[in-house]
């Protein structure tokens, strides 16, 4: 079963006596991010004759007290090198070592990471804005899927339904495809330069031929969908590049936005035992939001757990080989979805025990019988007791009470194979100053969209290079200019949001 991880509140000393609460939203886990570049600038003296790289590192981790980590694939541990370096700043140094233009240096506290900087258009990509609506009238569609036709490569709309796409040149005359549950796919081509491409979307009616239908019980589709979990999903790892998206909100104001592009390493689909890494890109964070009133609430977590939110993979939602589940499943029609039909089955716990349990719904494809999504939430008697999973410590001077927890995954075809393509988690709770009678409703959104995917291997995500469960992205991502993200793939802002970040549409 997944886990949806723990939270803290403490009390903090500060000027205006504010009490932090550090809560670990459900499916989330925080990373510390942007670079620093402190140790980086430091200058530094050592001497070597004949040494490997690998053993260089490791001297100066001990005598400098700095950790390192670095891409397998970038620097061969057994390079030998000679080094006599006086006063030389670190970072100028590792370039000198590395000389490679696409190799990135990073500072996660004293940890220097050597990465290559992944998954951004070249500057000759076509760059294309829209927006997607509903055909009959009008209303702005929220995360469409939009993608390249048998890539990789995509994105999606935000809640006003606008996107904002980057493609390499080479797939100027390509279909780019949008999809959203209940409406026809549709198809549009490419263009050569830039340009701004606004489509309508009609949602589907979906006519059944006159064929003997025979009804097929929800529990022998779910035991299908484990059976052939191995043709639907990738047998080898992958790397995807993801883009990440963190809102706190109170009383309805924005008061903490943070945003971070970042790679995830994807295991074997085949190996289940076998753990999701992530490592941080680049990052920013609002710079026009709100001081929170009397309470200041930050999220542990995020990235590294959302990108473990695959049902596929963790299991729990889905019956094991024998066909036992805790979930009692149910057939709740068709839908048409990415193009093709899908069985729409809920499934709720045979006992509401309060453990950790979830209700909902997943879609599986008639043809593949490949789980094309889900979307559930927290049981009753679970929201419950939400408290103990999602607040770690707790301060008596405040009462909380967790009341929402809903999320929402998907997947996209790429020719034969499924691969994971967003995540959204919601949760909403209830905050009360008992000594002043005060209470704060707080919203927190999290939201992970997958925008490529390369192959790859576990070499070049080592344990030191990924993201820990106590780190907090808000408080080591800085602000930065408007043209920050370059041409990464990310969500659009939404128009609020954008206000947050200062920036132009």
């Amino acid at each position: 079963m997944l886990s949806p991880g723990e939270g803290i509140i403490n009390r903090v000393k500060s000027t205006d006596m504010k009490y932090l609460f550090v809560f670990l939203l459900s499916f989330t886990l925080l990373f510390r991010g942007v670079a620093q570049e402190e140790v980086l600038n430091q200058r530094f003296s050592f001497n070597a004759d004949s040494i490997g790289f690998g053993q260089l590192i490791d001297s100066l981790s001990l005598r400098f007290n700095i950790s390192f980590s670095y891409d397998a694939s970038l620097i061969s541990a057994d390079s030998i090198l000679s080094v006599h370096a006086d006063s030389v700043k670190l970072g100028d140094w590792l370039h000198s070592v590395v000389s490679r233009d696409e190799v990135q240096l990073y500072e996660l506290e004293r940890q220097v990471v050597i990465a290559r900087e992944p998954a951004r258009m070249p500057r000759q990509s076509i760059h294309i804005l829209g927006r997607v609506t509903d055909v009959s009238d009008h209303r702005p569609l929220p995360m469409v899927n939009i993608g390249v036709e048998g890539e990789t490569i995509g994105t999606a709309t935000n809640m006003e339904g606008d996107f904002d796409l980057f493609l390499p040149s080479r797939f100027a005359g390509s279909n780019l495809t949008f999809s959203s549950l209940g409406y026809l796919r549709t198809v549009a081509t490419i263009p050569s330069n830039d340009t701004t491409l606004n489509i309508s979307l009609d949602q589907t009616v979906i006519q059944l031929p006159e064929v003997l239908v025979r009804y097929v019980k929800p529990s022998l589709i779910m035991a299908e969908v484990v059976r052939r979990k191995n043709e639907n999903y990738a047998s080898e790892p992958t790397i995807l590049t993801a883009f990440f998206r963190e809102i706190i909100q109170q009383d309805k104001r924005y008061v903490d936005v943070s945003e971070a592009v970042i790679e995830v390493y994807k295991p074997s689909y085949s190996l289940d035992w076998e753990p999701e890494r992530v490592r941080f890109v680049k990052g920013r964070k609002g710079g026009e939001t709100e001081d929170m009133d009397v309470i200041n609430l930050k999220l542990q977590g995020g990235p590294f757990l959302f990108s473990q939110v695959d049902i596929i993979r963790a299991g729990g939602f889905l019956p094991d080989e024998k066909g036992q589940s805790v979930y009692e499943y149910s057939f709740n029609g068709v839908d048409y979805e990415q193009g093709r039909m899908v069985y729409m089955i809920g499934f709720k716990p045979f006992v509401d025990t309060g453990d950790l349990l979830y209700e909902g719904e997943i879609r599986v494809e008639q043809n593949s019988f490949a789980v094309t999504g889900a979307t559930f939430q927290m049981t009753r008697n679970t929201i419950r007791k939400s408290r103990e999973y999602l607040i770690r410590r707790d301060s008596r001077k405040f009462r909380t009470r967790p009341y929402f927890a809903k999320y929402n995954i998907d997947y996209r075809p790429v020719n034969d194979i499924w691969m994971l393509n967003s995540v959204r988690g919601e949760v909403s709770m209830k905050i009360v100053d008992r000594e002043r009678r005060v209470r704060s409703d707080f919203n927190t959104i999290s939201e992970m969209l997958v925008t490529d995917s390369r192959p790859g291997d576990r070499q070049k995500f080592r344990s030191s290079d990924s993201f820990k469960p106590n780190y907090v992205l808000s408080e080591k991502i800085d602000s930065y200019d408007p043209d920050f993200w370059s041409h990464y793939n990310i969500i659009r802002p939404n128009e609020s949001i954008r206000e947050v970040f200062n920036t132009k549409p």
